[in-house]
């Protein structure tokens, strides 16, 4: 595969398997900065084990990744948390931490052991706690929220982790439609004026055409089809990959095409 310049992160024979299951398998992938990459698949595709590949929580069986022209497994976990910050499907924490703090967590990779957070460090969790629209939650326990309200708190500790790279696995899911596009318009806002890489998970595929640049779609193990989103979003693709039939219309006045599926 060819290098590229602008290469975030590089890819080359990926494979992974659980037990005697494979999940992923041969993935050749380059991602480049300053876009919000869209990954779409159907169920059990491998889009969360991918993206745990591209964070680190799992290691390739076969094959390698490079972050910045570097392999990742030989970042530091320190220095990976200042390269990128990674919003789970599911967040959980056991013990009664403020909305406050847990976003502050964010914050720890650049914090001294024994130091108190600077007022940088502070001024970050506050921006994204209003981003979030949570700074009324924040003297609340993150035990005590909703689910919907947990996910705009995580989201939160990745923005005030204030990294270059984004991973989402479908971080709207428990979202109502207001804050899901609150949320996706931030995530576009920022790595489109920052020149961020983002990775999202994305289950709706209208949002993913709303909002992202690029599609990675992953079907069979492998990578079906990658490429701007106009070029991808298409009946035949929605019928191999999804099994469904849909119309796509693309509006002039629209920078991204629409789908309406057959409900009949």
């Amino acid at each position: 595969m060819a290098k590229s310049d602008q290469a975030v992160f590089q890819l080359e024979g990926v494979s992974f398997s659980h037990g005697d299951k494979k999940i992923l398998a041969g993935i050749d992938l380059t991602i480049e900065k300053g876009k919000i990459y869209g990954l779409v698949g159907p169920n059990g595709s491998g889009k969360t084990t991918l993206l745990d590949l591209l964070s680190r929580g799992l290691q390739p069986q076969s094959g390698h990744i490079n972050l910045h022209g570097q392999s990742l497994a030989n970042y530091s976990s320190n220095l990976l948390s200042r390269q990128l910050s990674y919003v789970p499907q599911e967040f959980h924490l056991g013990f009664d931490f403020s909305v406050f703090n847990v976003v502050l967590m964010g914050r720890h990779p650049y914090i001294p052991r024994f130091a108190n957070p600077t007022k940088n460090d502070l001024d970050l969790v506050e921006q994204a706690l209003e981003l979030m629209d949570i700074v009324h939650l924040k003297n609340r326990l993150v035990t005590e929220l909703s689910g919907g309200e947990k996910q705009r708190v995580i989201v939160a500790r990745a923005l005030a982790q204030n990294t270059d790279v984004l991973i989402l696995d479908e971080a709207t899911s428990n979202l109502d439609i207001q804050h899901t596009i609150r949320i996706m318009k931030v995530i576009r806002d920022k790595t489109r004026t920052l020149h961020l890489t983002t990775v999202a998970a994305i289950h709706d595929l209208n949002l993913a055409a709303g909002f992202c640049d690029e599609l990675i779609v992953l079907k069979d193990k492998t990578i079906f089809k990658k490429g701007n989103v106009a070029d991808i979003i298409s009946q035949r693709l929605l019928h191999q990959v999804f099994s469904v039939e849909a119309d796509i219309v693309n509006d002039p006045a629209q920078t991204a095409p629409r789908i309406f599926f057959d409900l009949q």
